[in-house]
């Protein structure tokens, strides 16, 4: 029976070792979203697009494009044109990152669609912009909250450990006791 039981801790230990293992081996970052460092944006101001390292193939043309309400006033990496859209291509960075600063005018009010399409890899990144007129006032967002809600717990984490501890030092005290008493009744 004691058998047993070790082959079955050992299973399980092999299968909780093997599952972080298998999960790391995928490369979660490859085509990655890019996204604003804040989703709505006062007219005559700026925006930044990050594309975390991953997202691109490294040294990768991207093809960019702006369009919404007045798009091609819109300026990135100063480049404009005159029809309602902007179009340009831009390398990403040796990690596959890529940083956009957008100056918007000051006439702009609406959603802004930013759409990236790496030339080599056919990854399509969109992205989209709230831009408020100029007489308009937004709310500022902290830039680590991400505007989601708070669901976490806050609890203290040296008390989880604590918790942690008593419970497998619950557990080994069971399996001695359990252990004596069977030493006991064999003798």
């Amino acid at each position: 029976m004691f058998k047993k039981i070790l082959a079955a801790i050992a299973v399980s230990a092999g299968l909780l070792l093997a599952v972080p293992a298998a999960a790391n081996a995928a490369d979660y970052t490859a085509g990655a979203q890019c996204s604003f460092d804040a989703s709505v944006a006062q007219a005559g101001g700026t925006a930044t697009l990050i594309c975390i390292p991953g997202t691109w193939s490294p040294g990768e043309a991207i093809d960019w494009t702006v369009t919404g309400e007045n798009g091609a006033s819109f300026r990135l990496a100063s480049f404009s044109t005159a029809n309602s859209s902007l179009h340009f291509t831009k390398h990403s960075n040796a990690d596959g990152s890529d940083v956009l600063t957008v100056t918007i005018p000051a006439s702009a009010s609406g959603t802004y669609s930013v759409v990236g399409r790496g030339q080599a890899s056919g990854h399509i990144c969109p992205a989209s912009l709230t831009v408020l007129p100029a007489d308009q006032y937004s709310t500022a967002v902290d830039p680590g909250d991400n505007g989601l809600a708070h669901t976490g717990s806050t609890i203290a984490v040296w008390a989880v450990w604590m918790g942690g501890s008593l419970v497998i030092l619950g557990l080994i005290a069971l399996a001695i006791m359990a252990w004596l008493r069977r030493v006991r009744t064999e003798s």
